[in-house]
């Protein structure tokens, strides 16, 4: 399995929190810009290509208090589950996506839907 991340449903969670929400609280393999906040949970389902890579996105990823730690200072300083439950009526950020067909991913690399 393989995490995406959409930075535009971070900035979402950094708005809803009223404070900076860095990516990596978020421990994700790859961090898309570019499309809409939320935009990757209507690829449930779907097989995307990136780079030379074929994957499945298969489960949002429900998020767990180790999101609230701030990964520069080790410090708990935001309650994301919470913010991301009240403010968008779910605790999820980002998307699981399973490996049909391995290949090379480079940054930069644009991402498709195939189905």
């Amino acid at each position: 399995m393989v995490s995406i991340i959409n930075l535009a449903s971070v900035a979402a969670v950094e708005n809803a929190a009223g404070a900076p929400v860095h990516p990596l609280r978020f421990r994700g393999n790859i961090y898309v810009a570019g499309w809409p906040a939320w935009h990757e949970f209507e690829l449930l389902g779907r097989e995307i290509a990136i780079g030379s890579a074929r994957l499945k996105v298969v489960k949002r990823i429900v998020r767990c208090a180790a999101t609230d730690v701030d990964p520069d200072t080790g410090i708990r300083d935001l309650t994301v589950p919470r913010t991301l439950l009240q403010s968008f009526g779910h605790a999820d950020c980002g998307v699981y996506a399973e490996v049909v067909t391995g290949g090379d991913i480079a940054r930069g690399d644009a991402i498709f839907p195939l189905s």
